[in-house]
């Protein structure tokens, strides 16, 4: 009577592994990896360069946004972080090229050059991202938000500083081309900052 019990307890625990297989699936979800890239917005270049040649010389992104797993803004005012979708790389690197296009393309400066660079520069670039991540806050939306401020630096004084946002729908899941989209018009915006800044010192 004894070993009845133990083998009617016994069944139930041999069959779970069977049923987890069928349960869960086989082939876990591929993880995406998307790049950012500049999208120019709609936004007129500026008529002539204001600052001479620029250099590239730091991008860095604030915590947590600089994580590889896409931050995500919910509802109850925490972070997750998507473990399916991330970028193709660190988000500062990925970046260093979106900006120096952004510059190139505002119209504002005579030539724009990489950090590593050997040509000589009139001012030093400074971004930093303070916001980049995947706002799901409102119930039934998706969209990716962006915050940047740029600095211009010469010598050791602040030449001009701007900031810029942007947003982007992400409904469709092209979360690179929405994240591209945001962080262009961010720069956009802040590049625009700077050119207005220096018409009003002239």
């Amino acid at each position: 009577m004894k070993a009845n019990r133990l083998l009617m307890r016994l069944v139930p625990l041999a069959v779970l592994p069977a049923l987890a297989g069928c349960l869960s699936p086989s082939h876990p979800p591929e993880v995406a990896c998307w790049n950012i890239e500049y999208s120019a917005p709609s936004a007129p270049s500026a008529a002539e360069p204001s600052f001479g040649v620029a250099r590239v010389s730091q991008v860095t992104v604030r915590a947590p946004y600089g994580a590889k797993s896409i931050a995500v803004l919910r509802g109850n005012g925490t972070v997750a972080f998507d473990p399916y979708n991330e970028f193709a790389a660190g988000v500062a690197q990925l970046l260093k090229g979106t900006v120096a296009e952004a510059m190139e393309k505002s119209g504002l400066f005579n030539a724009v050059v990489g950090a590593s660079s050997s040509a000589g520069s009139d001012v030093f670039t400074e971004a930093t991202v303070t916001r980049l991540a995947l706002d799901c806050r409102e119930q039934g939306r998706r969209k990716v938000v962006a915050d940047v401020c740029v600095i211009l630096v010469s010598g050791r004084d602040i030449v001009a500083s701007a900031s810029g946002s942007g947003t982007a729908d992400a409904a469709d899941g092209n979360y690179g081309k929405a994240f591209s989209r945001a962080v262009s018009d961010a720069l956009a915006n802040a590049l625009r900052g700077l050119g207005d800044g220096k018409d009003k010192k002239k």
